[in-house]
């Protein structure tokens, strides 16, 4: 019979909070100091001149560095699909795999705004289609708005999805979900006539109801124009200091990805060296029996010992 025993501070009885178990998740006293960020929030910072922070998020871990660290905005990024799950490209993530990530993030996630990716192939069909999955990440993946990649192109789905209630950030210049279609990663709008569709797209989606959209990969130049034209919030990718915010991909910006460095890069930290050297310490601290010391291990109860020896005394069949 189990007892549910309470948690015991150590100012009241002298007990020490000792954690037996490693896996237990951490307190994450922050999310009660800060306010929640919502859309009226990103809308009242565009006006203020205030600078909009973006982090991708894929677990538990990182949503709470996120949420420690005062982000913004919280994005589930179909990124994921390369940087967490190991797969060639952003086309091969599925919603599962999207719902899935998007509730840890949520659980760790709670002061940020949450945006969660809509993969591909999961608003191209057709508009009931889109709704349904949108509905999913929110409903599901407690996702609080959805992202879609596309210009003029996707503007019914918006319209849509906003009209029924779904809050939408536009996604425009290099899409990464269509990196075929686009001949690869490259830069978009360096042309007057490219430029003059990007701008197209980003009032057609503003007017489709879209509360901010990232602009990813398109000249500086074009960025600070098509933020000075529009009245919701630009999120820069690649698109220089003239939008209202910056994103980046959480393993780009703490150096935990080995893959190719967009120019755009920088990296914030290297996690990833850190974790390198953090493996093959332990590998040498185990072969060389330096792991784990007596500080790592427990003790039987006090006189416990003995009487489990003479338990085995008594039971020839469990006597080594």
């Amino acid at each position: 019979m189990f007892r549910i025993i309470p948690r015991i501070s150590r100012n009241a009885l002298g007990v020490s909070n000792t954690r037996y178990m490693s896996f237990r998740p951490q307190d994450s006293p922050i999310a009660a100091q800060r306010k929640k960020v919502t859309l009226s929030r990103l809308a009242e910072m565009r006006r203020q001149n205030t600078p909009i922070t973006v982090l991708t998020a894929y677990d538990y871990p990182t949503a709470q560095r996120c949420e420690r660290g005062g982000v913004d905005i919280c994005l589930v990024g179909d990124s994921l699909a390369q940087v967490c799950l190991g797969y060639e490209g952003t086309t091969s993530l599925t919603l599962d795999e999207m719902v899935h990530h998007c509730r840890a993030v949520a659980r760790g996630c709670k002061s940020p705004h949450l945006v969660a990716d809509m993969p591909f192939g999961t608003y191209h069909v057709s508009v009931r289609d889109a709704i349904r999955n949108a509905v999913r990440l929110i409903q599901y993946g407690n996702a609080e708005s959805v992202k879609l990649e596309g210009g003029l192109d996707v503007v019914p789905v918006v319209k849509a999805l906003t009209e029924a209630g779904l809050p939408v950030m536009g996604h425009i210049g290099l899409t990464p979900q269509r990196a075929a279609a686009l001949s690869g990663y490259r830069v978009q709008g360096r042309d007057s006539n490219s430029a003059y569709r990007l701008v197209q797209s980003s009032k057609a989606l503003q007017d489709a109801g879209a509360y901010a959209i990232v602009l990813e990969a398109i000249p500086h130049q074009l960025a600070s124009y098509i933020t000075r034209a529009l009245s919701i919030p630009t999120i820069g990718i690649g698109a220089g200091q003239g939008c209202n915010g910056q994103v980046l991909v959480w393993d780009d910006a703490m150096g935990n990805w080995t893959g190719h460095k967009a120019k755009f890069v920088q990296r914030f930290a290297n996690l990833g060296d850190v974790a390198d050297e953090g493996v093959k310490a332990y590998v040498e601290a185990v072969r060389q029996r330096a792991f784990p010391a007596e500080e790592h291990t427990y003790e039987m109860h006090t006189g416990e010992w003995d009487k489990f020896l003479a338990l085995v005394e008594e039971s020839p069949a469990v006597q080594l």
